[in-house]
């Protein structure tokens, strides 16, 4: 959904206090979900009875056209189903975040952004509130293939699939496909391009840059390919100008690295390496690539552009068949692309009243809304023809 430029540019300025407040409702969990999370925030009748007053942080681009790409979130307004003004903030920080979060409840973990705070067009750090429970999580997967299995979470509903994709940048390995077993090799760490290419060339390496531990994307990443969710990686991170860096400040630059957005995977993957340094043990030599793994939105950023049919690969980046099938609508939905993820929303069992409205609100998103999910990087269950229990699973046609 498309909202007028103007009225969001209005609406980032607003103060959200000296309102008659239900409740204040904090939510996290899944940076690749946000945009559809915020289509159902933002759509009258859906969560709110009316259009809710909007403020982020401004990240989502500098241009401030892009909100729903914005970290912190506030949205202001009554609860279908409820009465007065209810306040529902969101800090999107990672699926394994916010599950970790629900099942923390006693142990505050997210920051959140104040009721007067909102962000600019340059990104400039906001005002966040003190560490606070969290009452909702979006998550990539069911809590069984999650880092925190326990407790178990009883509140927990599946509303759609979230889609990824495999992307390269440009480096000396230039391929359009890549599979499990060079994934898994390139994971481990000290991966010659010749894995990738079929050449003799065992001087060249291939590294993956990826998210941290907090993430969904990482948990479908490493499960579907049979790397192991809970094995370490070793990943790299890579600055603006294609130098890798000694995240630890120890001449460590290949580790259990990982950004804590897709969006930074992204930036990373548009570098080129043709001509930079290979600072780790395996160098010093001229020249590396990169592979990464993100949502399918951060793909088209990466490649160019996405659409249902596949991507355009006119960017700096190159979205990669996974195991010879290129990304594809179709594909996901009649289980030949693999590479995607049930997306659920979970409830703190500690959730007040308002955040079960939010909660029983939200959940019927699974059911033909086709103007939250774009059905490209999020797809509604009713158009689904495979399924599958989790990322270690395999897609089987209904």
């Amino acid at each position: 959904m498309k909202f007028n430029k103007s009225i969001l540019t209005v609406a980032l300025g607003l103060s959200l206090t000296g309102l008659s407040q239900a409740g204040t409702v904090y939510f996290t969990g899944s940076t690749a979900m946000r945009n559809s999370t915020y289509n159902a925030l933002i759509t009258p009748g859906l969560v709110f009875t009316a259009a809710p007053t909007f403020a982020g942080d401004g990240a989502g681009a500098l241009t401030g056209t892009t909100p729903n790409k914005d970290t912190y979130m506030n949205f202001s307004g009554t609860l279908v189903g409820g009465s007065g003004t209810t306040l529902v903030k969101c800090h999107w920080s990672g699926s394994e975040a916010g599950i970790l979060d629900i099942c923390s409840n006693s142990v505050v973990q997210e920051q959140f952004m104040l009721d007067t705070a909102s962000g600019d067009s340059s990104n400039n750090i906001i005002s966040l509130t003190t560490p606070q429970n969290v009452d909702l999580a979006m998550a990539d997967n069911l809590q069984t293939y999650s880092r925190t299995k326990k407790p178990t979470l009883a509140n927990g509903t599946k509303v759609g699939v979230i889609t990824f994709a495999w992307v390269r940048n440009n480096g000396l390995w230039q391929g359009s496909n890549v599979s499990d077993v060079q994934i898994q090799q390139a994971l481990g760490g000290a991966c010659p391009i010749a894995v990738f290419s079929g050449s003799n060339d065992l001087t060249s390496f291939v590294y993956v840059t990826g998210r941290d531990f907090s993430s969904g994307t990482r948990v479908n990443a490493f499960g579907d390919s049979g790397f192991g969710i809970l094995n370490s990686p070793n990943q790299v991170e890579v600055n603006s100008s294609g130098v890798m860096q000694d995240i630890n400040s120890d001449g460590t630059y290949e580790g259990d690295f990982g950004y804590s957005s897709g969006g930074s995977v992204a930036s990373a993957l548009k570098v080129n390496t043709t001509s930079a340094t290979d600072l780790t043990p395996n160098g010093p030599a001229t020249g590396f690539s990169l592979i990464g793994y993100v949502g399918i939105s951060d793909a088209g950023t990466a490649s160019g552009s996405i659409s249902a049919t596949g991507p355009s690969n006119t960017g700096p980046g190159y979205c990669l068949s996974y195991n010879g099938v290129p990304f594809s609508v179709a594909g996901v939905v009649n289980g030949q692309y693999s590479f995607w993820g049930n997306e659920y929303v979970y409830q703190s069992p500690n959730a007040g009243t308002e955040a079960q409205k939010v909660y029983n609100n939200f959940k019927v998103i699974a059911s033909g809304h086709d103007t939250i999910f774009d059905n490209v990087t999020a797809i509604n269950l009713d158009k689904m023809h495979c399924s599958r229990t989790g990322p270690t699973a395999i897609p089987t046609h209904n």
